[in-house]
């Protein structure tokens, strides 16, 4: 399947039972089975099964002899977890990945070119106002590969 890129944010809530509808314009593109993990902020990265291999064979040449690459690599392939996407377009989230989010009801579904992060809509408004209101100096310091 070709990727199309992930992009735009919607605002959705969990429901009584912890699940979450995907926005119908990603449900496709995702596919049924899907990676969740946690994100490098306080959110949880959404991958679709594709995406997730080709993340796991950019993790597979991470130096392992580095601190560093090991400490993210252990927590973010253990924080891993592997979901269905029901007939209704909902996934469950496991607690653990909803606690590492803080993810009450309200939530942001944002798209980010290769995968999706699900993000507690305070703490989202919060985190992209705070981009917004540095996004020229912020700019400046990001080299552009041409």
């Amino acid at each position: 399947m070709a990727c199309e890129m992930m992009i735009g944010t919607y605002e959705h809530r969990l429901d009584s039972k912890g699940r979450l509808v995907l926005p119908s314009r990603f449900r496709q593109e995702m596919g049924e089975q899907l990676v969740a993990s946690v994100g490098v902020e306080r959110c949880i990265s959404l991958y679709s099964k594709d995406e997730w291999e080709k993340l796991l064979e950019k993790l597979q040449k991470m130096p392992f002899s580095q601190s560093k690459a090991r400490d993210f690599l252990r927590v973010f392939l253990a924080t891993a977890h592997e979901i269905t996407l029901d007939s209704a377009g909902r996934i469950l989230l496991p607690q653990m990945l909803k606690s590492h989010a803080y993810l009450e009801t309200e939530v942001s579904i944002i798209g980010v070119g290769d995968h999706l992060e699900i993000w507690d809509r305070e703490t989202w408004n919060k985190y992209r106002q705070d981009i917004l209101s540095n996004l020229s100096t912020i700019v400046e310091g990001v080299e552009w590969k041409q």
